[in-house]
């Protein structure tokens, strides 16, 4: 059940019984008094408890059958006024008469919604009403990442502060424990992102170190940038985990990268780049979330991100293991393309990279 409706019916159970409320009896007394400081702390706390949930980005509670129960009957309580549900007479003892066949059993079909009291009226009640899907509680829920800040200094001052131990991400149990931070212009028009971090990326605290990080600082230099121009990120801010791990790293997983994907957005409304270039499949699949595309797919088309064109090209390690000159010219012109929609000057010498001589 969203945190948001369960929240919604705290407060309004709580208007219901609120001292003060039209058509409410008050009673002065001290048992009274009492009794209504009781209500105000269990609503403070069952309200903070969903709050914090919230903020460490839970969206769903699962609510069985029997909860359901309760809730709904809660709610028909408030919507009497907080009245007791009306009780049917017990009938009289009747003496015992022969047992006879069984009558068939017959489905009671007296509609539910032709009594006032029972009848939706709002989100919670359709909530309330609806059958608990079987495999609800296998659906991975994306979570919120919304660390909160009064400007964009203090959000990513936030971010830095809560992401090492975000509970989403932690509670995988699936990832190393030190947190790999995006480096760079905060405010730049373009925006690297790859897919986690490696080994060496994982030492030194930032993405794109080793002789991968070479190859992407030759690539920005051959563009007129350096790193500080740019903003560098992985979608996955954690090394993923293995077994006897020393300098291996594994593809992060689905799931790992589902649940990365609220930071980067995050990153993105506060950079607000021009374009992003997403660096191999795994980052473009992680991103995009268009399933199990190749990467030359994902290379035929510009894409975009919440507004934003995303380019996807290979992964600066791609250059470590090919020297193929038409290989190098292809990556060369989707960068002439990102220069493009970051609306970077080209000059002729850049135009001309990697093109066989004489061309």
């Amino acid at each position: 059940m969203p945190l948001s409706c369960l929240g919604l019916f705290f407060h309004n159970l709580w208007d219901t019984y609120a001292p003060g409320r039209a058509g409410t009896v008050l009673n002065l007394d001290l048992a009274a008094h009492c009794a209504t400081m009781r209500r105000m702390n269990l609503r403070s706390l069952v309200l903070d408890y969903l709050h914090t949930l919230q903020t460490q980005g839970v969206q769903r509670l699962a609510v069985d059958e029997e909860a359901r129960l309760v809730l709904r009957e809660w709610m028909l309580a408030a919507k009497r006024g907080g009245r007791p549900a009306p009780v049917a007479p017990v009938p009289a003892a009747q003496p015992a008469e022969p047992m006879g066949p069984p009558p068939p059993m017959q489905q009671d079909t007296t509609p539910v919604a032709a009594s006032a009291e029972t009848a939706p009226e709002n989100s919670l009640s359709a909530e309330l009403e609806k059958p608990l899907p079987e495999e609800d509680a296998e659906e991975p829920e994306i979570p919120f990442f919304r660390p909160g800040g009064g400007n964009a200094e203090e959000a990513w001052a936030n971010m830095r502060r809560i992401l090492p131990t975000w509970p989403p991400l932690l509670k995988l149990g699936t990832l190393r424990e030190k947190v790999v931070l995006p480096q760079g212009n905060q405010q730049a028009d373009i925006v690297f992102v790859g897919d986690a971090p490696g080994y060496q990326d994982e030492k030194a605290g930032l993405p794109f170190q080793g002789e991968a990080g070479s190859k992407l600082d030759g690539m920005l230099k051959a563009m007129g940038l350096t790193r500080g121009q740019v903003y560098l990120t992985q979608l996955l801010k954690f090394r993923p985990a293995q077994p006897r791990q020393t300098l291996n790293t594994r593809p992060p997983s689905d799931k790992e990268l589902l649940f990365s994907l609220p930071v980067f957005d995050f990153e993105m409304q506060l950079v607000q780049p021009r374009v992003i270039v997403a660096l191999g499949v795994i980052a473009a699949r992680g991103l995009l979330q268009q399933g199990n595309l190749p990467l030359a797919a994902y290379q035929e088309r510009t894409w975009n991100f919440r507004g934003i064109p995303v380019v996807v090209t290979h992964h600066p390690s791609y250059l470590l293991r090919t020297s193929d000159l038409g290989e190098r010219r292809r990556l060369w012109e989707e960068m002439l393309h990102v220069m493009e929609l970051a609306g970077l000057p080209i000059n002729d010498k850049q135009r001309g990279y990697f093109l066989p001589k004489g061309a």
